[in-house]
């Protein structure tokens, strides 16, 4: 993918830049140079004999490289049958003693020793753009099966190399239409012949089912790169950005998302963030209630009241005023802790889990020895699974009665509009609100004229274990 048919990769030692030659007056010959294209391997091989006998050398094979799954050839290097050095041998003529199958000398044989100089003349084929061609033909294939509705984009480099790829299915933007609202964004996968981060744009339906929004592949991880594959793939969902997108800490992707998705809410990946404490905070781990406090500032402070006020005692009870890199995660705190994410909508999800969760998907369709062509495939096949599953959730939501806990209007109501597992969810968090006491708050209510406040607690605990909840009600907001 990386390099064109047969391109002569590397070649160095007097090898001219592009053209033809002659030799003694001979017939004009055909000269090596960088990126040169060649219909097969064996046209490539061809060439770089005969312009070595041209001018008076002979080459050999130094290595070949075949994948391991088919063991097909994809690339092979060229060098000078002089090439390398002299390891201890005189390059005269040496004497062999051949010993029989019953241990007896058979006598003597003279072996010539070749010479070593130490040329460096050599050259590379890399077989890649069959591959990739292909697996563009398959893609434009399917764009013409899908009347032109089949999303496809290239973008080349100087040398008209493949650098990124979107495509996207049109199941992809119908699903996007409707659950477009959140998507992870995760490149970490790199499960392919040629090791370039694939990007599957990933979200959840109404089972809350992983679904894909489309897929990238990439070369590099640049700013410039994940600004072309997000403008790329904006366009492909008609100019609609989605409500927050969720990544990791790539500085370059955080750069490329503030410049082509504006008006999204950029969140970040909590679970890379707290992966990483134990290793940045080793050393306060070890101090007796530092991991209690840390996690109940970070984790349980409903508000952002109640986490500023644990932050701070935080930093003052062990001395964190010179921890640079917490004080940068503080900076960036509305993007991955929860009292501050409370208010942005998310679906749900907290970390890029569900892309990642998609990779160990789609390595049952694809491996490290997958071609372009072959990957397309399996993405393709992965899709089609995706959607088969939701195919099978839909049917279990209207042929199957749900179970009612609570046996109120409420929870019957919520079974007769929502998808199996949403109901379930949903009738979780109303078992739960059973569980708790509310009664009006009347001091407070009296003091401010336009909300009602109650205050919510279990009443089976404690008073000194219990938390109670202030709720405020404003008729005016309905």
């Amino acid at each position: 993918m990386y390099d064109d048919i047969g391109s002569m990769h590397e070649s160095s030692g007097n090898l001219h830049d592009h053209g033809e030659d002659s030799v003694d007056g001979d017939d004009p010959i055909i000269i090596p140079y960088l990126n040169q294209q060649f219909p097969n391997l064996q046209a490539g091989e061809n060439l770089f004999r005969a312009y070595a006998l041209k001018n008076g050398f002979e080459t050999k094979i130094q290595n070949t490289q075949k994948r391991a799954k088919d063991k097909s050839i994809y690339g092979r290097m060229y060098v000078c049958n002089l090439a390398g050095e002299n390891r201890g041998k005189n390059p005269v003529d040496d004497d062999e003693i051949l010993i029989g199958s019953l241990g007896s000398v058979k006598g003597k044989r003279r072996r010539d020793v070749l010479p070593r100089s130490g040329c460096k003349v050599r050259m590379k084929d890399n077989m890649g753009v069959n591959d990739a061609q292909a697996g563009l033909d398959l893609l434009y294939r399917l764009q013409e099966e899908n009347g032109g509705k089949f999303f496809i984009k290239t973008l080349l480099d100087d040398e008209q190399r493949l650098k990124c790829l979107v495509w996207v299915d049109p199941r992809s933007l119908m699903a996007y239409k409707n659950f477009g609202d959140v998507v992870a964004f995760d490149t970490t996968y790199r499960t392919n012949r040629y090791a370039m981060p694939f990007v599957p744009f990933t979200g959840v339906n109404h089972h809350y089912q992983s679904i894909l929004f489309g897929f990238a592949l990439v070369r590099d991880e640049l700013k410039t790169t994940f600004e072309w594959v997000l403008s790329t793939w904006l366009e492909a969902m008609e100019g609609k950005e989605p409500l927050a997108i969720i990544t990791d800490q790539d500085q370059a992707m955080t750069a490329a998302i503030e410049s082509q998705l504006p008006n999204t809410s950029h969140l970040l990946c909590s679970w890379h963030i707290s992966n990483k404490f134990p290793e940045k905070l080793a050393t306060y781990y070890s101090k007796e209630g530092f991991k209690f406090d840390f996690n109940n500032c970070i984790y349980h402070s409903l508000t952002e009241v109640v986490f500023e006020d644990r932050w701070k005692a935080l930093v003052l009870k062990y001395n964190l005023e010179g921890n640079t890199w917490l004080q940068g995660l503080y900076a960036l705190k509305h993007k991955w802790v929860e009292a501050y994410r409370r208010n942005t909508f998310s679906a749900g999800q907290k970390t890029t889990s569900r892309s990642e969760g998609m990779n160990a998907f789609f390595d049952a369709y694809v491996g490290s020895c997958t071609g372009l062509k072959d990957f397309v495939e399996g993405a393709q096949k992965a899709l089609e699974r995706q959607f088969m599953r939701e195919k099978d959730e839909n049917y279990v939501t209207f042929h199957r009665s749900r179970c009612m806990q609570m046996k109120t209007a409420l929870e019957h109501h919520a079974a007769s509009i929502y998808t199996k597992e949403m109901f379930r969810r949903f009738q979780e968090q109303l078992v739960e609100s059973s569980k708790y006491f509310v009664e009006k708050d009347r001091d407070r209510s009296l003091e401010d004229v336009q909300d009602t406040f109650y205050k919510c607690y279990r009443p089976l605990m404690r008073a000194s274990q219990r938390t109670t909840y202030l709720v405020s009600f404003n008729k005016a907001s309905l």
